[in-house]
């Protein structure tokens, strides 16, 4: 089904896009529905720029309730902390990369990649992430 969006489409793409979010509301795995709101956005988004049409599948909050998502914005963040710890205060020891990739919360993460820019040293961000 995220593919539908990439098919062409005669006519006003909604009933259509609405019958797509339809069936992967009724035959999607519960694991799976989330992540398949989250691509068939995506998929959209090459198509339609239209804030209604992506509505359908949830907007922003779909796509932010994707656990593939998630991961990939977790990871985007872990890297761009590690990037300002490697910068102030080479090397990153194992330890401190370790914790930092158990942290998955975003808000968390917000508040570490502030910290990373900001803590006097090595130690006091150690300390702020243990805590």
């Amino acid at each position: 089904m995220p593919w539908v969006p990439l098919t062409r489409i005669d006519g006003p793409p909604e009933p259509v896009l609405q019958q797509c979010r339809r069936v992967i509301d009724e035959r999607a795995q519960p694991q799976e529905h989330d992540n398949l709101l989250a691509v068939t956005q995506v998929l959209m988004g090459l198509c339609y720029d239209d804030p209604q049409l992506l509505a359908l599948f949830g907007g922003k909050e779909a796509m932010i309730e994707s656990p593939v998502l998630k991961r990939v914005l977790a990871e985007n963040s872990h890297n761009l902390i590690l990037g300002i710890l490697e910068d102030r205060f080479s090397p990153v020891p194992a330890d401190v990369v370790t914790a930092l990739k158990a942290i998955q919360d975003t808000e968390r993460l917000q508040q570490l990649n502030k910290l990373a820019a900001r803590c006097q040293d090595l130690e006091a961000f150690r300390q702020q992430l243990q805590a």
